[in-house]
């Protein structure tokens, strides 16, 4: 290998040989390891330390091939399709349609209307013209910020919402959390957990927000995987043992927050809303999804996210961690274990909400990971 490879991480050197191949989906791992001058056994574990594998990389770079292709038009859908390991192009347009409910052709046209520079702008007002938040939560979180919260005033406070009470007393069910409880204190103090109620009031607030202004499947199949996010973390954790640590305060709000931004870009009066609505049908990787939608948008999920929750001046914590996330998630800065273990709970919360079948991919991240009892998170999300 010369200086230049040397420089470069194994995982880089293996995309840069997928970018020269002219027909990267043929590129076995056995042909790949050779081109480096690698043996099998050292290629695999080179890759594992860098928390990769040959499959994941492969993958990721035809997902992200595909719809960078699509969207500047730099080649023709034919010649795309033989890049991707069609035998013929009307087989690869059977999978596409399959996977994101349009044709080829119909993505990319969807992605010609509308000027990406307007795109940004016209996400923010859409953000401004929010209705206010709730009474109960402005509450919650002022006293919070005050350090005046305990179950009690707590209690005090949701009980003046009869709804969100009721969500309250479903999510604390036997099922998810343990035993049923008997009141809402009893849910929250035994169940939940005060932090937990606090962020789950921005996020039904954020939700109900938005209803019909969005698609309403998009709605109740985040927010239901939203609501998993405290018992994945919990359960993560007790896989990592510790090996791991984690600010547990804003790293659950970030679980249930960073997704968020989906709502607000799938909003009606969003310009390229429908091309938002068929990608995170048809995209598996919640990094790649981001990167994508970031250069349609000019604005990714996860600043979406943030921009909501600084309207509605929700925890500067979390809003600072949300911008690093994005920088992360597009690979513009190194991270940490944390990020990369936050970054594939994330991957899994999305997965989960977008109802997919096949999970192979998460699993094998989360052994890179060093996650085990992956069995216990396809049980709860899948």
């Amino acid at each position: 290998m010369n200086h230049l490879q040397r420089s470069l991480t194994l995982t880089e050197m293996t995309n840069n040989l997928l970018n020269k191949c002219d027909l990267p989906a043929s590129l076995t791992i056995e042909h790949c390891a050779s081109l480096l001058s690698m043996s099998m056994t050292s290629f695999r574990r080179k890759l594992a330390q860098e928390e990769a594998s040959y499959k994941l990389i492969q993958s990721k770079f035809l997902n992200e091939l595909c719809v960078h292709a699509l969207l500047t038009q730099l080649i023709k859908i034919e010649e795309l399709s033989f890049k991707l390991g069609y035998s013929e192009r009307a087989t690869f347009e059977r999978a596409f349609k399959q996977k994101f409910g349009i044709t080829p052709s119909q993505f990319r046209e969807l992605s010609m209307i509308g000027n990406n520079k307007g795109n940004r702008q016209n996400i923010i007002k859409i953000a401004q013209n929010m209705p206010p938040m709730p009474d109960s939560c402005q509450q919650l979180l002022r006293e919070k910020d005050q350090n005046n919260l305990d179950i009690s005033r707590i209690v005090l406070i949701i009980e003046k919402d009869p709804i969100f009470v009721g969500r309250i007393m479903g999510l604390a069910s036997r099922a998810i959390y343990g035993k049923t409880p008997s009141n809402v204190q009893e849910a929250i103090s035994r169940n939940l957990g005060m932090n937990t109620v606090l962020n789950l009031a921005v996020m039904y607030a954020i939700s109900d927000a938005l209803q019909g202004q969005v698609n309403q499947a998009v709605i109740e199949q985040y927010t239901q995987a939203f609501l998993m996010a405290p018992k994945l973390f919990k359960l993560v954790r007790q896989s990592l043992k510790g090996v791991v640590k984690f600010d547990i305060s804003v790293t659950e709000q970030l679980l249930i927050f960073s997704l968020l931004g989906i709502f607000l870009l799938n909003h009606r009066e969003a310009h390229q809303h429908k091309l938002i609505l068929h990608s995170i049908q048809g995209i598996d990787n919640l990094p790649l999804l981001n990167t994508h939608i970031n250069d349609i948008m000019q604005i990714s999920i996860f600043s979406a996210s943030a921009l909501m929750l600084s309207l509605w001046h929700v925890d500067a914590k979390v809003i600072k961690q949300l911008t690093h996330l994005d920088k992360f998630s597009q690979k513009k800065v190194k991270g940490t274990p944390q990020d990369e273990v936050v970054l594939f709970m994330l991957s899994c919360l999305y997965s989960s909400a977008r109802r997919n079948s096949d999970y192979t991919e998460l699993e094998e991240a989360a052994a890179l990971l060093n996650i085990s009892d992956f069995s216990d998170i396809q049980t709860l999300l899948f």
